[in-house]
């Protein structure tokens, strides 16, 4: 029998195969999950090792975040992940875009998060990078590789190779056929850097960002590469050459409990962006999951992946050649007719699935947008609450401190009106007094109108502030309740500071919070003298480009307890306290950019912190400090 017609049969026999195995999909039931390990498939595209140090910190998050559950990273290949999905051996993968439709296409697997890697300016997509020696080779475009020798990870390479055969499609260049050599190497990616930069290959392709790490690492010189078709893409960080696509997405298998994978979803979702697990994988948390409709364009385009149709065979060549085979293959064609109308039939209903998923999706992100409003209302209407409980605690020191200018006005005016009876007073004494009342006067109107400014309900407006203005304003309000307690203020501002941007109401009334804290940390202490100090700084290293202010109390300090628990909602320390000022505090300085933290300092005084950024970071930072 002649080579080529064995090989047509065996194809059309594999097809027969395929199809008789499909009239069985859905038949048996996937095995219960019940175990306490869970398993996570990670693409290892730069090795095992690399793989393991920056995913078993989420592993170990996961396990804390839920109860009963011990999960495991495996690292693998494209080849390995193919396997373990397949023969259902783990629970979760996390693999690249183009990886993930395949499984999805083939074994069900669905998308419950989107990683968003840690970058310059944080984004949810992905390329790839095309690449060549820096140096006269008459390689300047995508178009120069024709006839050339070409180095990429392998062929179903999303990141590896499949991005970058997209491009040359679209620049006219078949891979496949113009090229004098296709290399492929494997994992991990930088054998293809290795590779070009030797020698081996003229040109090669790979995810962005390895470039960029490899010349971090000390390992290449970014300057002896030249980036073949480069993209312009705002805010994205490494060199590009082709389409961006959506990240990696967080995927379960279909035998996976619908409430282990709820339950991870949660504790993706709800991972800080500075969590030590984020920081150990370069993300920067996670998000819902992203719509992958532009790696299916992709797949169509290039006919790969579960758009893999088989080829059209010319039945009339087959019969001029092997005439007496032609019964024989007509029944094979039969099948094979029989074949493409299945899959046709089930691209159209998976595409009709990833449509009412997205449908959804946007029906839940709108949803969530909409919740991130009603709950930006609440908490500026949380806020202006507290801003009048404060008031109200400090009505008694109010009230005195608008008695005093009131009392003034009226012993000035008694007195005035005794000596006009009298004809004892000239006019310049009368002049005089008159004066004193409307210094008196304002003075009292002064009062009034810093207190209802603050406690007024209005829109948040962040503009350049003086922070040590307002704090100057803080301890005015608080200075009488402070004298009747016998407590000392004090403040050591730096002078000049750059302005802060901030809505001035809502940092005075941080302020107030915490000055009114440390009134209450001191209102049993026997040692005398009490004192509260509040100092502004430029910020260090850590902190460029913000300005601090801090706000120290000489109290009995805080539990170690205490400390880490103090900015919960609804934690207090007192026994009438509702536990929301410190909440709300660092909400209000978090939404301006900033953030609060508690220190106790080498008296065991306790030390409250804010920073704030500034308007403006070129500024003369070699001021003095001046203050009592």
């Amino acid at each position: 029998m002649p080579a080529k017609l064995r090989r047509f049969i065996s194809a059309i026999t594999v097809l027969g195969a395929v199809l008789l195995a499909s009239t069985h999909w859905g038949w048996a039931e996937s095995p219960p999950n019940g175990a306490r390990d869970v398993k996570i498939a990670v693409l290892a595209y730069r090795g095992e090792q690399e793989a393991l140090e920056k995913w078993l910190p989420t592993a170990d998050y996961l396990a804390q975040r839920v109860p009963g559950r011990t999960f495991h990273i495996l690292p693998l290949t494209l080849v390995e992940m193919q396997q373990a999905v397949q023969s259902e051996a783990v629970d979760f993968i996390l693999t690249n875009p183009g990886n993930y439709v395949e499984h999805e296409a083939a074994h069900g697997v669905t998308r419950i998060a989107t990683i968003r890697p840690r970058m310059h300016q944080t984004t949810d997509t992905l390329g790839a990078t095309i690449f060549t020696r820096n140096e006269a080779n008459g390689i300047e475009t995508i178009e120069d590789l024709k006839g050339k020798r070409f180095m990429a990870v392998r062929e179903n390479a999303f990141g590896g190779f499949q991005m970058a055969w997209r491009e040359m499609k679209a620049h006219g260049l078949n891979p496949f056929e113009d090229l004098v050599s296709l290399m492929f190497v494997g994992f991990p990616q930088d054998k293809v850097v290795e590779g070009v930069l030797s020698g081996g290959a003229d040109a090669g392709t790979c995810r962005v960002g390895v470039l960029e790490n490899l010349a971090q690492d000390g390992k290449i010189k970014l300057s002896d590469l030249r980036i073949l078709n480069p993209q312009e893409e705002p805010g994205f960080p490494y060199a590009l050459s082709t389409r961006l696509y959506p990240e990696w997405p967080f995927a379960k298998l279909k035998h996976t409990p619908e409430m282990l994978s709820q339950q991870v979803v949660i504790a993706l979702l709800g991972m800080p962006t500075d969590h030590p697990a984020a920081v150990a994988g370069g993300y920067s948390g996670w998000t819902v999951p992203l719509d992958y409709q532009p790696v299916h364009e992709l797949f169509k385009e290039l006919h790969i992946g579960p758009y893999d149709l088989p080829v059209d065979i010319r039945l009339s060549d087959l019969l001029d050649q092997y005439w007496q085979w032609g019964v024989f293959v007509g029944v094979l064609m039969g099948i094979a007719i029989l074949w493409v109308v299945r899959v046709e039939h089930l691209v159209a209903k998976r595409t009709a699935e990833l449509s009412r998923a997205n449908a959804e999706l946007e029906t839940q992100i709108f949803e969530r947008k909409r919740a991130e409003e009603v709950a930006s209302r609440r908490q500026n209407e949380l806020a202006h609450v507290s801003r009048v409980n404060t008031m109200g605690e400090l009505t008694a020191s109010l009230a005195h401190e608008i008695n005093q200018p009131l009392a003034a006005i009226a012993n000035y005016a008694t007195g005035s009106v005794r000596r006009l009876s009298l004809n004892t007073i000239s006019p310049s004494d009368l002049h005089e007094v008159m004066a004193t009342i409307a210094a008196e006067a304002d003075r009292a109107a002064q009062v009034i109108r810093r207190v209802r400014d603050f406690v007024r309900k209005g829109e948040v407006s962040l503009e350049p502030l003086n922070i040590n203005a307002i704090a100057r304003e803080a301890l005015e309000i608080t200075h009488a309740e402070a004298e009747r307690q016998q407590i000392e203020l004090g403040h050591d501002f730096r002078e000049p500071l750059p302005p802060v941007i901030a809505d001035k109401v809502q940092v005075e009334q941080v302020l107030l919070n915490l000055i009114g804290n440390a009134m209450e940390a001191l209102h049993d202490v026997d040692k005398l003298p009490k004192s509260i100090t509040v100092t502004t700084d430029q910020g260090d290293r850590d902190d460029q480009g913000q300005v601090i202010c801090a706000v120290r109390d000489n109290g009995v300090g805080l539990s170690q307890g205490a400390q880490e628990r103090l900015f919960e909602p609804f934690y207090s320390t007192k026994p009438d306290g509702m536990g929301m000022g410190l909440s709300i505090s660092r909400s209000i300085v978090e939404a301006s950019g900033g953030r609060m933290w508690v220190e106790v300092d080498g008296d065991d005084n306790t030390v409250f912190k804010f920073s704030l950024p500034c308007a403006a970071v070129n500024h003369d930072t070699t001021g003095r400090r001046h203050g009592t």
